[in-house]
């Protein structure tokens, strides 16, 4: 559930750094289907907007939302449904941006 308007072009070492996580726990992230990076040969690469999901997804599971459940809600609610979002941060989601454009 994931609209690329950036290009990839952050490895996952550079992405976990701008994140302050560890790189295994962006590819446990992949490994849930909940983020899907950009690959060349065996690199991974992670555009802006990964980055942001995943701040975005770092926020819910340490709201007490566990992995496996926004891999569950996600099927059935978009991803501001979820996190409950406020409408200041909806705007600057490329997702949710889309799915305005379309509806109208």
């Amino acid at each position: 559930m994931q609209c690329q308007t950036h290009p990839s072009i952050y490895r996952i070492s550079a992405a976990a750094d701008m994140l302050a996580l560890h790189p295994r726990t962006l590819r446990n992230y992949e490994k849930a289907g909940l983020v899907t990076p950009s690959r060349k040969g065996k690199w991974r690469y992670y555009s802006a907007d990964d980055i942001a999901w995943i701040r975005c997804l770092f926020s819910m599971i340490h709201s007490g939302i566990t992995i496996a459940s926004i891999g569950k809600l996600l099927h059935y609610a978009p991803c501001w449904e979820v996190a409950d979002c406020a409408l200041e941060k909806r705007r600057l989601c490329p997702v949710y941006l889309q799915r305005s454009r379309a509806s109208r």
